[in-house]
């Protein structure tokens, strides 16, 4: 390091973060996104000059109220955050701080709110295939087939298509450990069937006329909106991938790690949240209790009264079953 921990400036702390992450995998899109984030939000923010060891938690506060002026969403500016946490966490490790100011600072009111998707029915991919035609209607079918981020499947080329062994090479994006190799089911081997049609010369399977790699495809996720009414996007389409091959068929069923292998994730808790989505299996299995606990001589639970079925609750200090819980049955109950 060219300065001591004490008088390191910001932009020598990130370049110092920069090199490490590198250093230890990060794939050239997230440092990409890393140097973005740092170049254009940051460091304008904190200035180059200023030393590490003086930001401040209320700076980062500071920060924070800054980018909730802007038009953006909560998980950009979360995104922002992040990235600053992990370099002061590098800052800590590598004994250019003591202490990581973020570990002051709330940021409950930049966190996205979660959202539960509902997933789409076999009808509704159909639906939205139904607006496409061409190399745009190809395109959503390898997005179905593959499971890729959108960057993975824009950085596609014909070299990493082995026809014979029936596979496809991944090329990840996020870590250098999410390069993966992916067996060709029919309908994938069929799409890059018909992909060659439009195959010039360039070595990307999705590219423009000139032979460039494409960049973008918002232009085809909009005109299913439009012409469908079905708002989906890459993302949509990977979790597609993921629920159904969780879920599986009568016959074949894979286990968690597989379809964690498939989608490139590093830990299987990324992968279990696409389990969430599929009802019928959890309906199967709560419906466990019904077995067990949901008849009573015969009797079908759903004609039972449920003040019956809470009668404990309801039965502390006498009288009517039905009547109104008081102070004092609540504290028996606590």
């Amino acid at each position: 390091m060219a300065a001591s921990g004490s008088s390191m400036a910001c932009v020598e702390a990130v370049n110092g973060f920069l090199a490490y992450s590198a250093r230890i995998g990060k794939s050239k899109n997230r440092l990409r996104g890393l140097y973005s984030n740092f170049h254009s939000f940051l460091l304008p923010f904190f200035t180059a000059g200023k030393r590490l060891k003086d930001i401040t938690h209320n700076d980062i506060e500071s920060f924070i109220d800054e980018q909730c002026k802007r038009a953006i969403s909560k998980n950009t500016i979360n995104h922002y955050v992040t990235d600053l946490n992990a370099m002061l966490n590098w800052a800590v490790k590598e004994e250019i701080i003591d202490i990581n100011p973020m570990k002051k600072v709330s940021r409950k009111r930049i966190r996205p709110e979660k959202i539960m998707k509902n997933g789409f029915t076999s009808e509704e991919i159909k639906k939205a295939e139904s607006a496409l035609e061409k190399e745009e209607l190809l395109f959503f079918r390898f997005l179905l087939f593959i499971g890729e981020r959108l960057t993975e499947a824009l950085s596609s080329k014909w070299s990493d298509v082995n026809y014979e062994n029936r596979e496809i090479i991944i090329r990840g994006t996020k870590t250098e450990g999410s390069l993966r190799r992916l067996d060709m089911c029919d309908g994938l081997y069929m799409t890059l069937k018909g992909l060659e049609a439009y195959k010039i010369d360039s070595p990307y399977i999705f590219h423009h006329s000139d032979g460039r790699r494409i960049l973008r495809r918002d232009k085809m996720f909009k005109k299913i909106k439009i012409k469908t009414g079905i708002k989906t996007t890459a993302k949509d389409l990977r979790d597609v991938f993921a629920t159904t091959i969780a879920m599986g068929s009568e016959n074949n069923r894979p286990d968690v790690q597989t379809v964690s292998d498939l989608l490139g994730h590093t830990n299987l808790i990324t992968t279990k949240k696409y389990l969430y989505s599929l009802k019928e299996k959890r309906m199967k299995a709560v419906s466990v209790l019904d077995d067990i606990y949901g008849t009573e001589n015969g009797t079908d639970t759903k004609n039972k009264d449920l003040e019956k079925l809470l009668s404990p609750c309801f039965n502390y200090g006498g009288g009517a079953g039905n009547r109104t819980l008081d102070t004092t049955d609540m504290s028996r109950m606590l």
